[in-house]
């Protein structure tokens, strides 16, 4: 079984790291190019969908990469019903994901979108079960090692990452997270599966049937915002 920390060593980190370059890159284009559209006013869905068509219309031709971006990719489970026959239950949605089966396991990167800002409710929905938990106890990413919460940011910078780093290092959402006792071994600012792109990383242990072989995932968090009016 692969070590925790040794699952870098054989999972495609540099493309990984092209992918999630070129995402941070065309949403900056897109806060300039279409600012009547793509702004923080507009609704998630809508967003990400922009996003992940301007990404498909460049990507290839910007980087040596061959994989395939989706959005909105419908999930779910199969539950065998007490009268008989199956159902499809836990029905989700991803936001937008890059797959590509140039490796064994095929990489199926999966980009979670939350609006964020400096009160409580936008961080308890970041972290809760529409936001990190579907990575730990949910049904994303399952047996991936990797997975990127965006943090759409609608205020400054600095009132929305650091309370929610702060709410992180927390015994309770410790805890609810599935993340290691101490956070020097849990949280790592910054990023260092993706460095100079994503702000910092959180480690999270997976059940059996939802893990990677090492039994945990690796979440890094990627902040991304708007030009600042100015007068």
């Amino acid at each position: 079984m692969t070590k925790a920390g040794d699952w870098l060593s054989v999972f495609p980190q540099e493309d990984a790291r092209v992918a999630v370059d070129a995402l941070r890159k065309v949403w900056a284009e897109l806060t300039t190019l279409s600012p009547e559209t793509f702004h923080a006013d507009a609704k998630e869905p809508r967003l990400t969908e922009l996003l992940c068509e301007h990404i498909r219309s460049v990507f290839k031709t910007r980087t040596r990469l061959t994989g395939q971006w989706s959005y909105e990719r419908r999930i779910g489970k199969i539950k065998q019903r007490k009268s008989g026959g199956v159902e499809i239950a836990d029905r989700r949605r991803t936001d937008i994901e890059y797959f590509s089966d140039r490796y064994d396991p095929a990489l199926e990167l999966v980009f979670e979108f939350k609006k964020i800002n400096g009160k409580a409710a936008r961080r308890n929905t970041y972290v809760g079960s529409d936001g990190m938990l579907r990575f730990v106890t949910g049904s994303y990413s399952i047996k991936q090692p990797l997975a990127v919460m965006v943090g759409i940011v609608t205020d400054k910078e600095t009132a929305c990452v650091q309370p929610l780093i702060d709410l992180l290092k927390t015994s309770e959402s410790m805890a609810a997270l599935q993340m290691k006792p101490a956070p020097s071994e849990s949280l790592k600012i910054p990023s260092f599966v993706l460095p100079k792109i994503a702000q910092f990383d959180t480690e999270h242990q997976r059940a059996a049937e939802l893990a990677a072989e090492h039994g945990t995932i690796t979440i890094a968090h990627l902040f991304l915002g708007f030009p600042v009016a100015t007068a």
